[in-house]
């Protein structure tokens, strides 16, 4: 295939695809980057895509994309909430004393981490970007980044655990 039939594929069906994304992802803008994602995927690999198996190809990509956008939405999630419980917001009934300690607890887990786990875990949590924007900031894979990011959270839950069981 060649530059003008990519130009034809694109626009007969990235509308079709971006509605496919949105009814699994219900967001717009992840919807957006789930069939641009897909096109490139396409892009690259222009020589070796069958002009017939194209559509089934783009559905597949946009498929796999979707599951692990929402794969990582889920571990945020987890993330923010078990960052909530152990950050607890000061309340009336929490001394002084008690907040200083949650603070320190959760200083004391991400210095604890080890670097590049550590800083995978802020840019992605803290920071708030995305698996590939840390992979490409990092010179590193999106696998690896998931893999720090199991890592960090299992490490999270193991030193929670340790200072419930005090």
């Amino acid at each position: 295939m060649e530059n003008k039939e990519f130009d034809q594929i694109f626009r007969q069906y990235y509308q079709e695809l971006y509605f496919f994304a949105m009814q699994l992802l219900h967001d717009p803008e992840d919807s957006k980057d789930v069939v641009s994602d897909a096109f490139e995927e396409v892009w690259s690999h222009f020589s070796s895509v069958k002009k017939e198996t194209v559509r089934y190809f783009l559905y597949r990509i946009i498929r796999n994309r979707c599951i692990d956008t929402l794969r990582h939405k889920k571990i945020q999630m987890q993330h923010a909430e078990l960052m909530l419980q152990v950050t607890k917001p000061y309340d009336e009934s929490m001394d002084t004393l008690e907040w200083q300690e949650r603070e320190a607890r959760v200083k004391e887990i991400l210095d604890a981490m080890k670097p590049p786990t550590r800083d995978i875990f802020i840019a992605c949590y803290v920071d708030h970007k995305k698996y590939a924007e840390v992979a490409t900031l990092m010179a590193i894979s999106i696998d690896t980044v998931k893999k720090h990011i199991k890592k960090a959270l299992r490490f999270i839950r193991e030193k929670r655990q340790q200072y419930e069981e005090r």
